[in-house]
């Protein structure tokens, strides 16, 4: 397999993750809709918002440096990228 062969084949398992990924923040994006249906009151608390979610996936990324809980890495990471894409969806 050529470098050219393996970049595209490379770039394609990329994209078949982004869009899992994007899948899971958009479930999480509605998840929390329903939670809480009212939009952000102003920047503000979007801010504090996006702020503690990425505070909880510095708090998982911290914990045992040896045996990293990856799964509770994405649900935090996954998490902080939903209140950020709900925020860009308000901002419209």
């Amino acid at each position: 397999m050529d470098k050219v062969q393996q970049a595209d084949e490379q770039a394609i398992a990329y994209q078949q993750q982004l869009h899992v990924a994007l899948q899971e923040i958009e479930a999480e994006v509605m998840r929390a809709k329903k939670l809480f249906p009212t939009n952000f009151h102003n920047q503000h608390e979007a801010y504090a918002v996006i702020l503690e979610e990425v505070d909880e996936l510095w708090d998982e990324i911290k914990k045992n440096q040896k045996k990293y809980d990856l799964a509770a890495q994405r649900k935090e990471a996954t998490q902080a990228a939903a209140m950020l894409v709900r925020l860009l969806v308000e901002l419209v």
